[in-house]
C-alpha cells in the first residue's frame, strides 16, 4: 500500500511541557502512598514499577486497578494540553495516526469532545480495534486513552496480555460478540503471508480491521516515541514486519525512526539503535541541544520535509 501512518509517541506533549511518564509515575506513588516502601526507582523496568505500585498498593490499600488508571488518566487530562505541534502534525498527508498516549490532544485541535468513536469492535481491556475519527481522519490510541481508563497499557501483565491477543488475531482469529451476533475477525495479514497475489486484493479493498494492519502494510514514521524495551507490543511488530518481507519476498511498508537527542548518545541509546536497524528501521538522528524541550526546530523540519502524496 501507498499509503503513509504516523506513530507519535509522548515526545510532543514535551515539547510544551516537561511532565513525563517518570513524572506521572512520581504522583502515582505519593497519591497511592507506597512512597516509604518503593525503592531504587530508577533502577526498575517501567512496566514492572507499574506491577509493584499496583501490588503493593492492593496490599496495603486494597485498591482495585481500575481506580489505579482513572487516577492515571486524570493525570493525563490534567497534566498535558495541546500545543502548535500537534496542530501543525494533523496537516500531515498521512493515512492515519497512532499514539502511544493516553490523552486527546490531537482531538482537542478539532473538538474538545476528544472526536467520535469509530471502534471496529467494543474492547474493554485491550487497543486493538480501539480509534477516534477526528475530522474525517483515524486516531488509534493503541495503548489505551484516558476515557477508558481500564484500557490504559501500562503493567507487564497487560503488555504479555495484548501481546497474546495481537500474535491471535494476525495468525489466528478474534471471536467478538456484537448486537449479540458472534463474529470473528481475521486480520488480512493472514492471506498475504500465505498467497502473496492476494495482498493486491487486499491493497484494493483496504480492509482495515486494527491498528496492527496499517503498522504492517504502511510506511511508518516514528516520531517521539523513546520505544522502551518494555513497549514489547512494538517491537515485537517490527521484528514480524521485517521477517515477513525476508520470508515471503513482498516488499511491506518501510519504518522510519526519528531520534532526536540532546547533544550525544550514549551506548545504550546507540544499541537499541543498531538493533533497530536489523530489525529494517530506518534511522534518521538529529541533535536537538540540551534539552528534548528544545526539539521543536527539529520537529519543524521533519514536517517541512513530510513527503505529500502518495
Amino acid at each position: 500500500m501507498d499509503a503513509k501512518v504516523l506513530l507519535l509517541g509522548n515526545g510532543i506533549n514535551r515539547l510544551s511541557n516537561e511532565y513525563s511518564w517518570s513524572d506521572l509515575l512520581d504522583e502515582l506513588i505519593k497519591e497511592t502512598k507506597t512512597s516509604e516502601v518503593i525503592t531504587y526507582k530508577e533502577e526498575k523496568p517501567f512496566t514492572l514499577l507499574y506491577e509493584e505500585i499496583y501490588l503493593r498498593t492492593l496490599k496495603h490499600l486494597r485498591s482495585k486497578e481500575l481506580r489505579l488508571k482513572k487516577e492515571i488518566a486524570n493525570l493525563v487530562l490534567n497534566k498535558f494540553t495541546p500545543n502548535e505541534f500537534h496542530t501543525k502534525i494533523l496537516d500531515l498527508d498521512v493515512e492515519a495516526i497512532l499514539t502511544t498516549n493516553y490523552d486527546y490532544n490531537l482531538e482537542r485541535i478539532f473538538d474538545d469532545d476528544h472526536g467520535r468513536s469509530a471502534n471496529v469492535l467494543t474492547e474493554r481491556k485491550y487497543n486493538l480495534f480501539r480509534r477516534r475519527n477526528v475530522n474525517g481522519r483515524y486516531i488509534w490510541h493503541i495503548h489505551g486513552e484516558a476515557d477508558a481508563p481500564n484500557s490504559i497499557t501500562l503493567g507487564h501483565e497487560h503488555y504479555v496480555g495484548y501481546l497474546q491477543k495481537m500474535g491471535n488475531y494476525l495468525k489466528d482469529k478474534i471471536t467478538s460478540k456484537r448486537k449479540g451476533e458472534q463474529k470473528e475477525i481475521r486480520s488480512p495479514i493472514q492471506m498475504a503471508i500465505h498467497r502473496q497475489e492476494e495482498i493486491r486484493a487486499f491493497d484494493k479493498a483496504k480492509t482495515i480491521y486494527s491498528w496492527v494492519d496499517l503498522f504492517l502494510m504502511n510506511d511508518v514514521y516514528i516520531l517521539g516515541l523513546a520505544l522502551d524495551y518494555t513497549e514489547i507490543d512494538l517491537w515485537w511488530l517490527m521484528i514480524f514486519k521485517e521477517r515477513l518481507k525476508r520470508e515471503t519476498g513482498f516488499q511491506y511498508g518501510d519504518t522510519m525512526y526519528y531520534k532526536f537527542y540532546p547533544h550525544t548518545l550514549d551506548k545504550k541509546e546507540e544499541a537499541k539503535l543498531s538493533i533497530m536497524e536489523s530489525f529494517g528501521v530506518n534511522i534518521i538522528k538529529k541533535d536537538v541541544g540540551k534539552n528534548y524541550e528544545n526539539a521543536g526546530d527539529a520537529y519543524d523540519v521533519f514536517i517541512n520535509k513530510f513527503p505529500k502524496g502518495g
